[in-house]
């Protein structure tokens, strides 16, 4: 009795040894396949920044700002000592210390009365270098010409002369600006909620939203194109939409994407991925002849050194071209050619 028991576990044990030997061979590829959080790969609609812009003058330069031919910066700086009391006429103002410049900025969402943004100012006249100067007092407005922020601060660039000069005609102001007029989102409209996907694919749609239905156990998801997916909200997150987006953006999922090969034709360079496929062909280049996907190889009637690649993807191609000391110029030829063949099954796109 005993022996029939440890044959019988023998045996149990022995399949299971196979099932987990099988089931991490098939495992594998997913193992491999990487998983994107969901916060990387959507965002809720309505959550966007909007852009606000408006002009500005910028004051204390050092001789190279606008010049007296910018009747704009003249203008505006005989306004603004106007309002400080001082009346001077436009042909007064002393060349080459102001400069008006165009001043935007991006005001994030949920943006409180108050918070600091980074601004950007950009040379309108024919001012040489921003280095040095100090923003005045510049309201920001939206598209809807209500003011949300206003700019001030002092401009540092970096260096002005010699080796390594910098772009002196744009700069960055760090938390140059303040928000005055606070933005509502209305982002969750009764009880759903749409989901972008910041790159448009049905198989990564798909599978979102299988994975937050299974993880919420509901069927709270619906993908109604390749871009947008509808969410409701569960019952036990009523009330607690922050708590339920936090649980959301942190589940992961195999994004899916297509296969493209990019070119860069002044470098040379080729960026793909690695399970970019290549049916089976001869390429002939010059003095250099490849055999992709295996084949009769052994021509005696040819001049040229006929290679043999076993393999099929772009990964494998264009490192046996680059150990053969394939040029730059040559392998992107190749790549185009392959493409207009039908043989490379990818989109190519050329920078």
């Amino acid at each position: 009795m005993h022996k029939k028991n440890r044959i019988f576990f023998g045996i149990i044990f022995e399949a299971l040894a196979f099932v987990f030997a099988f089931g991490f061979i098939f495992a594998e590829p997913e193992a491999l396949a990487q998983e994107v959080r969901l916060k990387d790969l959507t965002q809720i609609r309505g959550v966007r920044n909007n852009q606000i812009y408006g002009l500005g003058l910028v004051i204390g330069l050092s001789g190279s700002g606008d010049s007296k031919k910018s009747l704009a910066t003249n203008r505006a700086a005989a306004n603004m000592l106007s309002r400080l009391g001082m009346q001077m006429k436009e042909d007064e103002i002393v060349p080459g210390t102001m400069a008006v410049v165009m001043v935007t900025a991006d005001l994030p969402p949920f943006s409180r009365n108050g918070s600091k943004i980074n601004v950007k100012v950009s040379t309108v006249g024919d001012a040489k270098s921003l280095a040095g100067g100090n923003l005045m007092v510049a309201p920001l407005r939206a598209a809807d010409s209500q003011i949300y922020a206003v700019a001030q601060g002092g401009i540092v660039i970096g260096k002005a002369a010699g080796s390594g000069v910098q772009v002196q005609t744009v700069a960055v102001i760090p938390d140059g600006g303040v928000v005055e007029r606070e933005t509502m989102t209305d982002f969750a409209r009764g009880s759903t909620l749409t989901l972008a996907l910041k790159e448009s694919d049905f198989t990564t749609s798909q599978r979102i939203c299988e994975m937050i239905n299974s993880h919420f156990r509901g069927f709270y998801a619906e993908s109604t194109d390749p871009s947008a997916i509808k969410l409701k909200i569960p019952p036990a997150y009523e009330g607690k939409v922050v708590e339920f987006i936090s649980e959301l953006e942190a589940l992961k999922v195999v994004a899916d994407r297509s296969a493209v090969v990019v070119l860069n034709e002044r470098t040379g360079t080729v960026v793909m991925g690695g399970d970019v496929l290549v049916s089976p062909v001869a390429i002939s280049h010059g003095d250099l002849a490849i055999q992709v996907g295996g084949g009769n190889s052994k021509d005696p009637g040819s001049k040229q050194s006929i290679v043999d690649m076993p393999g099929t993807t772009v990964a494998a191609l264009v490192k046996s071209l680059n150990a053969m000391g394939v040029k730059p110029e040559d392998l992107v030829s190749i790549l185009q050619s392959l493409k207009v063949a039908g043989a490379l099954k990818a989109d190519l796109r050329v920078m």
